[in-house]
């Protein structure tokens, strides 16, 4: 089981758009598990899944995933942290474990770093589950958000984060440099006519922008609407399809 993480700093980047596409176009060779832990629920909203796993857990009898062929769609988003209270760890972990245990790649469509309250929740039971720690990620930033360089601080804090949880389920003491969050693509998302002139200078002497492959995908006004599933992926997302695969069939590329 493979699992890539669609990540970024600000509502609106296009993460579920990203994370709805790539999980839409990979079940067409694998078994594909997408998770909707957001506030928005959008990736919920156009399935219309109506309930989420926490409201079940708490009593609220109705779906709260759907499942078609080859591509299943998980709701764990929440409007709050008060939403993430008052339930049973080990039922959620077992019913979370149940779900997805059959599938080739989980797909988590995360809530904007760092207001995301359910990453400890949800992390943890999928590593104690399946003894994977391995935390690959896609992270998607629009043209404005490349100076602020969030994602710098982000990549050492989870990194520590999934470490100190491996470390506690294993038993043991791992070393201090030791690597489980990798970023497999850069997306750049949304950019406008005259902006891919000024990425390369903005993408100088920035190591994490540097090393790792991007895309840049321009700014699709139908793909900001809510029928946007409806609609056959623009090129560039094609494009991030066919790189991932590559990664998926090379073993030594991806953790």
């Amino acid at each position: 089981m493979i699992r890539i993480n669609v990540v970024g700093f600000k509502g609106g980047s296009g993460k579920s758009t990203v994370s709805y596409y790539l999980a839409r176009q990979l079940s067409e060779y694998y078994n594909v598990v997408l998770v909707d832990k957001t506030y928005s629920g959008t990736i919920s909203r156009i399935y219309n899944i109506n309930n989420n796993i926490f409201s079940f857990l708490k009593g609220r009898n109705e779906l709260f995933y759907v499942s078609k062929n080859s591509f299943s769609v998980i709701n764990m988003s929440f409007s709050s942290e008060n939403d993430l209270n008052n339930f049973d760890f080990n039922t959620f972990k077992y019913l979370y474990g149940k779900l997805i245990k059959d599938s080739d790649i989980v797909i988590v469509d995360h809530s904007s770093i760092p207001h995301d309250f359910a990453t400890e929740i949800e992390l943890k039971a999928f590593m104690e589950n399946f003894k994977n720690f391995a935390y690959n990620t896609v992270l998607v930033l629009s043209g404005d958000e490349i100076p602020i360089k969030r994602y710098l601080n982000y990549t050492t804090l989870l990194n520590d984060f999934v470490k100190n949880y491996a470390e506690k389920i294993l038993g043991i003491s791992l070393p201090r440099d030791v690597k489980f969050l990798k970023i497999i693509a850069v997306i750049i998302n949304k950019i406008l006519k005259g902006q891919e002139s000024k990425l390369d200078e903005l993408i100088r002497g920035d190591e994490i922008l540097q090393r790792s492959a991007r895309f840049v995908i321009p700014f699709y006004l139908s793909l900001t609407q809510r029928h946007f599933k409806d609609i056959e992926p623009p090129k560039e997302i094609i494009d991030i399809v066919r790189y991932i695969l590559d990664l998926l069939r090379e073993p030594t590329s991806i953790l």
